[in-house]
Formats: structure tokens, sequence, C-alpha cells
């Protein structure tokens, strides 16, 4: 969303459409992922809640400091949704990460009761 708006900034009725479906659909993202932190902290889930917020607002604060910097470049009124594309693409990379680490998780574990059903 954030790349289509840096490239149709300059339409004022795909901007405002953009903008809409941005909050509808970047929201979203919080619960699940509040929910997953919740799981994985097991015995302090009220730790990992106020983290997770915590790691929200740190990022917001970070991402609209560094947007806000590229108002003033010559990347003008584009710049927040440019740094926004950057800050989202990034978060691919732990994702495909934890991704890649559960599924040889899940090879591994095919593969131990593969082995003791052969045996």
């Amino acid at each position: 969303m954030l790349l289509a708006i840096s490239l149709l900034a300059g339409y004022a009725v795909a901007t405002v459409i953009l903008v809409a479906l941005l909050g509808f659909f970047g929201r979203g993202a919080n619960p699940v992922l509040m929910a997953l932190a919740v799981r994985f902290a097991k015995q302090a889930p009220v730790l990992a809640s106020a983290l997770t917020v915590s790691a929200f607002n740190l990022g917001t604060a970070i991402g609209s400091g560094i947007a806000g910097r590229t108002l003033d470049s010559s990347l003008g009124a584009t710049g927040p949704a440019i740094v926004g594309t950057v800050i989202a693409a990034l978060t691919l990379v732990p994702t495909v990460a934890l991704v890649l680490l559960k599924r040889r998780r899940t090879a591994a574990a095919i593969a131990r009761v593969t082995a003791d059903t052969a045996r």
C-alpha cells in the first residue's frame, strides 16, 4: 500500500483510497503479533504484551521521526511513504527467517516420527 501511495501521490482520489485501505489493513497485524508474543511468552504473558506494545510505540516514534526528516529532502511529500515501504520490506527479513525455522523444526519432527515408526 505504501509503495502504491508513493507512486500515486499526485492523484488525490487514489491517495485517499490507498490511505484508507492502509489504515484498514495496516492495523490488522498488531493483534496477530500481540497474540504470537503472548503465546511464545508462556509464563510471562503480561510482560510479553507490555513489551510488544512498547515495541510498537518505539517503532512508530522512530519511523515517524525518520519519515518526518524526509519531508525536507528531495523526496518531499512522498518521503514518508517511501520510508514506510522500506521499513515494511525490512520486516520481511525476520518473518522469512521465522518461517524457515518453523519449516526446519517441522521437517525434523516428521523425520523423528518417521524414524520411530520404521523401528
